[in-house]
């Protein structure tokens, strides 16, 4: 039997928040009972873009240009950061019949609808500034996956010189609750023994809720100098009651600012087994000058204290962080302040970032940019110092066992703090498995899973 639905193929740039955006989509077009969601050649292709720096632009506009090559009767529908920061650059492209603002998802269908093969592009951008509300979408699947991302917050307050975020997503709100426990249980009914908690700036989920008082914005953060004993924020109030749901085996918790990693978030790690050993920490800079003309909210003293802190009360975590090589004006010694820092610290992981001056942000205008070579000089030493911490960590585990969840035929996964595995048979395996871990790859380990009256430790 044919069915006489449009077929709609997905192509998402950018980090883990446009992959859950994306599945939004989907969802909201597959509910209407108009489109089917498929691989390969389709009616319809969205291209979720990402716009952090000029080069994401350019790789949107070159997926653009080659979908419409490949495919030409197809309609091209736009989405994401550049979208809603640049939506006539966008329109005009070949092939483009609809661009569509980040406020905007929740109408895709309506839009879509609207659009004619051929015709000129039509523009639904909303003015993301007056967004006050979590677009809630009922995902109950992530496609290809064997964790779940769950997004819990949208937007950012915050005013860093070097980024447009709060441009392209507007300012925080915060999902219900009650929303996000109700998708987090259909998810783990649904198969996903994993989820991980997402946001543009999860550490500031539910501070625009009503329901919350004033009391509760304190966190016991060392680097937003509040006491030990300031009350619990909502994120890890949300938390507890995510690890609360039966039959989850793991949830994991995405990139958090440093301010927002308080005395509160870390107990609960400590004392809660289900909860990921895995911290993604940005620090960008370990030069105060450099992270005052960035506006980042903290010292860097105050992220050695905060990662120093993590380490010593939650054994073997896995601690990862980001840096941006190159920032106008950052000279040798204060490069050399952010490496120095980085050999001690306990980070098992970084990400190095060329820095590119964004349209749109206030270093854009800067005009003492760093030398191309010199960045990219500061951003190889980044590189080599990441591979040989992160060796470092995994040497202290082989012979360790280990739960790890296995993704895809391959049986690759990731142990709970963040060590990549591959486990051997691992893709007949549907749950979290426990598996020793058994010696060193390039980019991570090689494990066999512990079966049951195995000599093996438990982990």
């Amino acid at each position: 039997m044919t069915s006489n639905r449009e077929k709609v193929s997905f192509r998402t740039l950018g980090c883990r928040l446009n992959q859950y955006d994306t599945e939004s989509i989907r969802t909201l077009l597959e509910a209407s009972g108009r489109y089917e969601a498929v691989r390969g050649e389709a009616d319809v292709c969205v291209v979720n873009t990402c716009s952090v720096t000029a080069r994401a632009d350019a790789s949107a506009r070159k997926a653009i240009r080659r979908i419409h090559a490949e495919n030409p009767e197809a309609r091209i529908v736009v989405t994401g950061c550049y979208a809603q920061r640049a939506p006539e650059e966008l329109s005009g492209l070949p092939g483009v019949s609809l661009v569509l603002g980040a406020a905007d998802r929740g109408r895709v269908v309506e839009e879509l609808e609207r659009t004619v093969r051929g015709r000129a592009a039509r523009v639904a951008v909303a003015p993301i500034a007056e967004a006050r509300k979590f677009l809630e979408v009922p995902i109950s699947e992530m496609r290809e996956r064997r964790r779940a991302f769950v997004k819990v917050q949208e937007g950012c307050n915050e005013s860093c010189s070097f980024c447009i975020i709060p441009k392209t997503r507007g300012v925080s709100r915060s999902r219900d609750p009650d929303a996000v426990l109700a998708q987090v249980r259909r998810l783990v009914e649904g198969g996903y023994p994993e989820i991980v908690v997402t946001g543009v700036h999860a550490g500031d989920y539910g501070l625009d809720l009503a329901a919350r008082a004033p009391s509760s914005l304190a966190h016991g953060s060392p680097i937003a100098g509040a006491g030990a004993g300031g009350a619990r924020r909502p994120l890890v109030d949300l938390i507890e009651r995510i690890l609360a749901v039966p039959g989850l085996e793991r949830f994991r918790l995405s990139s958090i600012e440093p301010a927002s990693v308080g005395d509160d978030l870390v107990s609960l790690m400590a004392g809660e087994e289900k909860f990921a050993r895995h911290f993604h920490i940005p620090m960008q800079s370990a030069n105060d000058g450099v992270l005052d003309r960035m506006r980042r909210r903290y010292t860097a003293d105050g992220f050695r204290r905060l990662v120093g802190g993590i380490a010593e009360r939650v054994p073997d975590c896995g601690i990862g962080t980001d840096v941006i090589c190159g920032f106008p004006g950052e000279s040798d010694a204060a490069f050399q302040d952010t490496f120095d820092a980085l050999v001690e610290l306990p980070v098992t992981y970084i990400h190095p970032f060329t820095y590119s001056p964004r349209p749109g942000s206030e270093s854009a205008g800067w005009k003492d940019d760093v030398p191309a070579e010199v960045k990219k000089r500061r951003g190889g030493a980044l590189k080599r110092l990441s591979r040989d911490k992160g060796r470092a960590f995994r040497e202290r585990h082989v012979g360790q066992a280990a739960r790890v969840l296995p993704e895809g035929p391959e049986g690759v996964g990731w142990t709970d703090n963040y060590i990549r595995v591959e486990v051997a048979g691992g893709g007949a395996f549907a749950g979290v498995v426990p598996v020793m871990l058994a010696e060193l790859t390039a980019d991570g380990m090689r494990g066999t899973p512990v079966t049951r009256g195995s000599s093996s430790p438990d982990p």
